[in-house]
């Protein structure tokens, strides 16, 4: 199973990697790939900060001071970081260019609890600053990463005009949608990981690997994420309709 990062400029719902079917004998390097991932312990990469971003990051904490809650440790690819997290959704100035791309999220629990408590946090003030009355029970996205909202929802032309104007909570939004789907896909392989590492032999180890062949199929089907949400605005991250 493939480990992706998700960036703060990447709005499509990316799904859980997927491989080809074991079955298939071509694709035999395919399989050994993709079960080699599966068995392996996702490492973050402690890649040196140049000093330009480690200065870029303590302005964000810095700037967070004013209001609390807007601050909060996310795994990246390099290492565990505070982020500011409205800055870190906010588009770059053209003014000032990037000289270095941000952080890229881990797609972990830790990650998608943090947005989660800051969106559950904003979002209420972000309706009200919009004139919307009331939070839709659920957004998702399609295949191609398209905002899904319910057929009698009866804002929803007013939220996307609202989500187009403001970019950045419509980038926080699509981005815990997609570390969850990462996460809840993750999970599926921990049994198999577990089995597999308990097995004595090669026929066990066998057995193993075709009782959960089903986590390498590359047409197997994702669990439904959606973002659900109280009367309120609080958000609260559902799979198949069950809490993450």
């Amino acid at each position: 199973m493939q480990i992706n990062t998700v960036s703060p400029y990447t709005t499509n719902n990316v799904g859980a990697g997927q491989v080809n079917s074991p079955t298939n004998p071509a694709a035999n390097s395919v399989q050994t790939a993709a079960i080699s991932s599966a068995l392996s312990t996702t490492n973050v990469d402690k890649t040196t900060i140049s000093e330009a971003a480690k200065q870029a990051l303590a302005n964000d904490t810095s700037a967070s001071t004013d209001k609390p809650g807007h601050s909060a440790k996310f795994q990246t690819n390099r290492g565990e970081i505070t982020l500011n997290i409205e800055s870190y959704f906010s588009p770059p100035s053209s003014s000032q260019p990037l000289l270095e791309l941000p952080p890229l999220l881990m797609p972990s629990q830790q990650n998608v609890d943090a947005l989660t408590a800051h969106i559950s946090k904003v979002f209420p003030g972000f309706l009200a600053d919009n004139n919307i009355p009331l939070a839709p029970k659920e957004i998702s996205y399609d295949n191609q990463g398209q905002l899904q909202l319910p057929a009698d929802y009866p804002y929803a032309d007013e939220l996307r005009t609202a989500l187009n104007d403001n970019p950045s909570m419509a980038r926080e939004l699509s981005t815990v949608n997609a570390l969850t789907s990462h996460v809840v896909e993750m999970r599926k392989s921990i049994p198999f990981q577990e089995e597999y590492a308990a097995a004595a032999s090669q026929a066990e180890a066998n057995a193993v690997i075709e009782k959960y062949s089903h986590l390498f199929w590359g047409n197997r089907s994702n669990d439904s994420i959606a973002l659900s949400f109280s009367e309120n605005g609080t958000l609260t991250m559902t799979a198949n309709g069950k809490n993450v």
